[in-house]
């Protein structure tokens, strides 16, 4: 069963509907979902649910997992900045060492994401 925080909106404009990563189609209107992916990021929250070091460590792995195995363009990982809870500000560190180490072993881009200062990229295409 699909994780229905998986799904991404189809990107015909008419359409819209939520669909499943896996199909490469849109099962109402049909439109390719290859371009999309290729275009976007993965995106991941690890920092606002109460998540630990090691439960960050495991979300990054497998979201990048997903992101590779679904060829989106790379992943994007919401950490954020620090406050009032301790731990937010260890695991946006956390997150950002552990997907520095995975750029630099695979030769993948790494960056913070302009629009937000709590997220950082991995590019597969730098």
């Amino acid at each position: 069963m699909t994780d229905p925080a998986r799904l991404i909106p189809c990107p015909n404009p008419d359409c819209g509907i939520p669909v499943d990563p896996v199909d490469l189609n849109c099962p109402k209107c049909e439109a390719s979902l290859h371009a999309v992916f290729a275009d976007c990021y993965f995106e991941i929250d690890v920092a606002h649910a109460g998540q630990t070091r090691e439960i960050a460590r495991r979300e990054i792995e497998e979201g990048l997992d997903h992101a590779l195995l679904y060829r989106f363009r790379g992943l994007k990982v919401i950490h954020g900045y620090g406050g009032p809870n301790r731990n937010r500000g260890v695991i946006a560190r956390e997150a950002k060492y552990i997907m520095r180490q995975i750029a630099e072993r695979k030769g993948y881009g790494f960056r913070e994401d302009k629009r937000n200062p709590g997220a950082h990229l991995i590019d597969f295409e730098e």
